[in-house]
């Protein structure tokens, strides 16, 4: 889908049409924000984001209540706790009982923990570096002036 360029020379160059169809994007996000906040500051729009707070509160404070008093059911109803269980190695257990060479080969070193326990830069050659594109962006430049 086209923005709205009409330049011939637009469409023969997708980098202006990138950069221009980035520039009325911006355009339009900013048109989007007023209504938003518009909306958002309208009365009626208020008063409902008032009693669904209302509403979230006397859930809290209900399942709080449930809990202190260690209700689990009531009636139809349960009172169902999700958990998640999370393992952590506990890195001097795993190497006695392991050994060095299985330890080594699990291991990973977090780069801001070594930069901490022996200074930043000092182990560049340990270090495997991987380059990630994070993004593509089209700039404008301004073509040389002719003297």
């Amino acid at each position: 889908m086209a923005c709205d360029c009409d330049s011939q020379s637009a469409a023969d160059n997708p980098l202006e049409r990138a950069f221009m169809a980035r520039i009325r994007a911006d355009e339009l996000r900013a048109e989007l924000a007023t209504l938003q906040k518009e909306f958002d500051e309208r009365e009626d729009v208020v008063a409902l984001k008032r009693r669904i707070d209302r509403c979230d509160h006397e859930r809290q404070t209900c399942i709080e209540q449930a809990r202190d008093a260690g209700v689990t059911k009531q009636g139809s109803f349960l009172l169902k706790v999700r958990t998640r269980k999370t393992r952590t190695v506990i890195p001097e257990r795993f190497f006695a009982r392991f050994g060095a060479e299985t330890f080594v080969k699990c291991s990973t070193v977090a780069i801001g923990k070594a930069e901490a326990a022996v200074g930043k830069g000092t182990f560049d050659d340990c270090c495997e570096v991987e380059v990630k594109e994070t993004g593509v962006s089209v700039e404008y430049e301004r073509p040389e002036a002719v003297e």
